[in-house]
């Protein structure tokens, strides 16, 4: 006796490997789902965000839900404008100003500042960035 007659059928993982495949083709189908959604919703708040400010947050939001729930990353290009910190849509001119800097030791970094909560987050950026920017007279020693 080798226990349980269902748990020794030779038909049993093959069942499992077909459930699994179907499974995992309805997660993808999901997936794909949700990014369309993410994306749609995000494209919707970034159009209104200056006639209403609070649907446009809104939106951030259900995005945000969509994408944790289907276990998705929202695309980077959409992220940088979502605050890390209050997780409000950023509005260059708006709600949020940005700066380029370089720091001798650190390299290039574009800085993001929310004005909502004040939270300052630094991008680096590759290779050196030129200041074009007149450098101020220094004085003459004689």
């Amino acid at each position: 006796m080798t226990g349980h007659p269902r748990n020794s059928s030779p038909f049993r993982f093959r069942h499992q490997k077909r459930r699994r495949k179907k499974q995992m083709k309805q997660h993808i189908l999901m997936q794909d789902v949700a990014t369309e959604r993410v994306n749609d919703l995000l494209d919707r708040a970034h159009a209104i965000y200056s006639t209403n400010s609070v649907l446009a947050n809104r939106y951030v939001f259900i995005a945000r839900k969509i994408a944790m729930g289907a276990k998705i990353n929202i695309p980077l290009s959409k992220k940088r404008y979502i605050c890390h910190s209050c997780k409000k849509l950023l509005s260059p001119g708006n709600n949020m100003h940005f700066r380029m800097n370089h720091k001798k030791h650190y390299g290039s970094y574009l800085s993001v500042t929310c004005h909502m909560c004040g939270h300052i987050t630094r991008y680096i950026v590759k290779g050196k960035v030129i200041d074009n920017r007149p450098s101020p007279a220094k004085p003459s020693r004689k």
